[in-house]
C-alpha cells in the first residue's frame, strides 16, 4: 500500500473538488430525470431552470461547479439553461 504525504492546503483543495463534482453530478442527474419523466406540456427549460435556482438558493453552487457547467454547456455566464 502506497503512502502520500500532502499538506494540509492540498487536503483541503481535494475535499473541495470532490464536494463540486459530487454536486455537479447531483444537478446533471436531475436534469436528466426531468427530461426523461416531464410530459411535453411542461416546460423543461423553465424546470431547469428552477433546479439551478434552487441549488443557487441553497448555495451549493460554488465556482468551481458553475465553472464546470459553462464548460459542460449545461448554463450560460448569467446562469441561465442553454
Amino acid at each position: 500500500m502506497k503512502r502520500f504525504i500532502v499538506t494540509e492546503a492540498q487536503l483541503n483543495e481535494y475535499v473541495e473538488r470532490k464536494k463540486g463534482e459530487k454536486t455537479f453530478w447531483e444537478i446533471v442527474e436531475k436534469l436528466h430525470e426531468n427530461a426523461k419523466f416531464l410530459n411535453e406540456s411542461v416546460s423543461h427549460k423553465k424546470v431547469n431552470q428552477s433546479v439551478i435556482k434552487d441549488y443557487e438558493r441553497r448555495n451549493l453552487i460554488t465556482p468551481r461547479v458553475n465553472e464546470m457547467l459553462i464548460k459542460h454547456k449545461i448554463i450560460d455566464q448569467k446562469s441561465e439553461i442553454i
